[in-house]
């Protein structure tokens, strides 16, 4: 039968396919697949059609070949500038998908339209182009429920989806083992009411715990909101490290915008980079070698070998030949073990940039903001920081007074406290008030008890009795207690509604007029079945105004004090005692952004549609913001009781509140003070010169 098969050239032909099939794939890298397999076609845009090659491009193949299903790598972030084939990994990860892994796969994209262009320029061109992707992936049809189309790609034992981040439609009834989120900063910050779409991206994974992968990319973005920086300084944090091309030197270093040299007659009016060891010019003519020889390096600080007990040590920018092994790691194995491997390139990386283009858009980014925040984003890859209202956690901690903390003075009689609630305790912080509304913060906490219990009830109560020694020898209470309301509102409520005034429910207002405390709201306090059993008064608060208030009393706190040593109006200083850097972060976790600048697609043309002021706050990714909100209610709570229009006579009363009890000298003075004092000197104080009138009237 075999040789009657191998006589007609019929037989040949499907011997020679079944031989083919019998024989066992090949085990491949994804880079190793592409290069065979992938054709770049022209209508892609890209300078290099034909045969995929990526030594072209050599920064990817670390990347991509993580992507592999053998790679204990969960997710891939690619923290790149324009221009550096970050969306050509996600393509190559489509195709070995298709031939060697398949399954049910997601692409989220910003915007529809990006999605649109995604298709038409990248996925489809490459399908189509490529014959081992255009043999599985089904042709488009949309008469066809069997075949592809635009948004839908079918192929054996999967398929592609690809989604927009501005509709959470795409994002429900649909389990996947791999998720491509392209352009993440571009995604909005709530979908539908559904909030962050890359989460709800994340959370379409579930079904494959054990399996899944992700590719996460993106040109950065604003600083403070930015999930591409996020993700990437979650991650192991790898940088490009290229050999210089000197004999001499060829030490390893990262290309930096600093190390980048104007053109000059030596040059041939061509821009270069100076070698950061040695010094030496590296020319546009070095550049395609020392790509090839690059190495990606986590820069995560690494344990000292002399001494594993020591502080860990900085990567530095540059590495001697001799010392690379010792910084070398491979994704998830030795140092790296517990991030994910994230990547960080700017284009000077890109073989298709010269520096001298690089040079020139420098040049003329220096002339105005505008532009000089679009090369910081696309070109250097990194995210855009405004400054303008934001305060940096770095220099707050570093201004930290050496003031004592937990006991009260007579500068700041005035105190006011607040309760935040998270998931399993309660946070609390105390700050007091003076003059010019002045605060310092007199002290913070926690109750170690989850919302609704009895304990953490227990500790609410032992908080609002308590009371804190002053420097006058008496003693100082708290004026008025508030707790969030915004969660766990039913159980807020009912224990506040028997606490009268020592415990104000406050809930953020929505609206950016909204009054510091507004009319107060008689809500209701439903049992388990969702009946009214009582009502409690809640207070609405106006955080937008509220924020930009304490951001401003931050930032004077960083500035310092004036030259006699009296501080701004309005100052909020910090007790080193008691605040470390984790507490500064929180303090300043949120950033007030404009969303029509960050928006894309249609939920940009929305905004500004609109009319008038767009701008919100916005926590960090991945920052808690508890001291923010405590200082905000504090900040509230003090409004509340007359804080910025209390003249001489309203703070004197104040302080009489701390004065010691009969025969009890001052806490730090054991010899009481002389029974008369030289007359004041005169002050130029408009409430003291009313006080002294009023005074002699009487």
């Amino acid at each position: 039968m075999l040789a009657e098969a191998v006589a007609t050239r019929a037989g040949r032909l499907l011997l020679t396919a079944l031989f083919r099939k019998a024989e066992p794939v090949e085990d491949l890298t994804v880079s190793e697949y592409v290069d065979r397999y992938r054709k770049v076609s022209p209508e892609s845009g890209s300078p290099w059609p034909g045969d995929w090659r990526t030594d072209r491009m050599p920064h990817v193949r670390e990347p991509q070949d993580c992507l592999h299903p053998d790679h204990p790598a969960r997710q891939v972030t690619l923290k790149w500038a324009a221009q550096t084939a970050k969306t050509e990994v996600g393509v190559n990860w489509f195709a070995f998908i298709v031939d060697r892994a398949a399954g049910p796969m997601l692409t989220m994209l910003p915007s529809m339209d990006e999605a649109i262009k995604y298709n038409r320029v990248k996925l489809q061109p490459t399908i189509d182009a490529s014959p081992e992707l255009r043999l599985r992936v089904k042709k488009e049809n949309q008469r066809d429920e069997a075949a592809s189309t635009s948004a839908f790609k079918r192929f054996a034992g999967g398929f592609n989806q690809i989604v927009t981040a501005s509709s959470s439609k795409g994002l429900q009834m649909i389990s996947v083992k791999y998720l491509i989120a392209e352009e993440v900063t571009g995604y909005p910050y709530d979908t539908d009411g559904r909030g962050d779409p890359l989460e709800q991206g994340k959370a379409r994974q579930k079904a494959y715990t054990q399996n899944l992968k992700r590719l996460v990319s993106g040109t950065p973005g604003h600083k403070a909101t930015c999930r591409i920086t996020a993700a990437y300084e979650e991650g192991d944090r790898r940088r490009r490290y290229v050999p210089c091309p000197h004999p001499e030197c060829g030490a390893y270093q990262i290309l930096t915008e600093d190390a980048l040299q104007p053109p000059s007659e030596s040059t041939a009016f061509l821009s270069h980079f100076a070698c950061l060891s040695c010094g030496g010019m590296i020319e546009e003519r070095h550049k395609a070698e020392m790509l090839a020889k690059g190495e990606w390096i986590s820069t995560r600080q690494i344990p000292s070998i002399d001494d594993p007990e020591a502080e860990p040590a900085a990567v530095p920018d540059v590495i001697e030949p001799a010392q690379m092994d010792r910084y070398r790691c491979a994704p998830k194995e030795g140092r790296c073990r517990e991030f994910e491997p994230s990547y960080e390139l700017w284009t000077a990386y890109s073989p298709a940039e010269t520096w001298q283009s690089i040079w020139e858009g420098w040049e003329k980014a220096k002339a105005s903001p505008v532009l000089l925040k679009v090369f910081t984003q696309q070109t250097l890859g990194r995210a855009w920081e405004d400054g303008a209202g934001e305060v940096e956690h770095e220099k707050l901690h570093a201004a930290r007074e050496e003031i004592r903390a937990r006991i009260a003075t007579a500068d700041h009689p005035l105190a006011t406290g607040m309760i935040d609630l998270q998931g399993d305790r309660l946070e609390w912080g105390v700050w007091t008030w003076g003059p010019l509304a002045q605060g310092v913060l007199l002290d913070r906490g926690i109750i170690p008890f989850a919302p609704e219990t009895v304990e953490a009830l227990a500790g609410i109560d032992e908080l609002l009795a308590r009371t804190w020694p002053a420097m006058t020898g008496g003693i100082l209470e708290v004026a008025r207690w508030g707790i969030d309301g915004s969660n766990w509102s039913n159980w807020v409520r009912s224990i506040a509604a028997g606490r009268g005034h020592r415990l104000l429910v406050l809930e953020g207002a929505e609206k950016k007029t909204a009054p510091i405390v507004g009319t107060p709201k008689r809500l209701p306090i439903k049992d388990k079945y969702g009946r009214v059993l009582s009502k409690a008064i809640v207070y609405p608060t106006g955080v937008f105004d509220l924020k930009h208030t304490v951001y401003r009393g931050l930032r004077q706190f960083v500035a310092g004090p004036l030259e006699g040593g009296a501080w701004l109006p309005g100052t909020l200083r910090l007790p080193k005692e008691i605040v470390d850097e984790a507490y500064c972060r929180q303090l300043t976790a949120e950033v007030c952004i404009d969303p029509a600048q960050e928006a894309k697609g249609n939920a940009r043309r929305k905004l500004h549609e609109k009319p008038g002021d767009h701008r919100i706050w916005v926590k960090r990714a991945g920052w808690a913001n508890e001291a923010l909100d405590i200082v905000v209610g504090c900040r509230a709570l003090a409004w509340q009781l007359g804080l910025d229009t209390m003249g001489p006579v309203q703070w004197a009363k104040w302080r009489e509140r701390l004065a010691p009890p009969e025969g009890v000298a001052d806490l730090f003075d054991g010899v009481p003070p002389p029974a008369s004092a030289a007359p004041a000197k005169p002050q130029n104080d408009m409430f003291a010169r009313l006080a002294a009138l009023n005074n002699a009237q009487d």
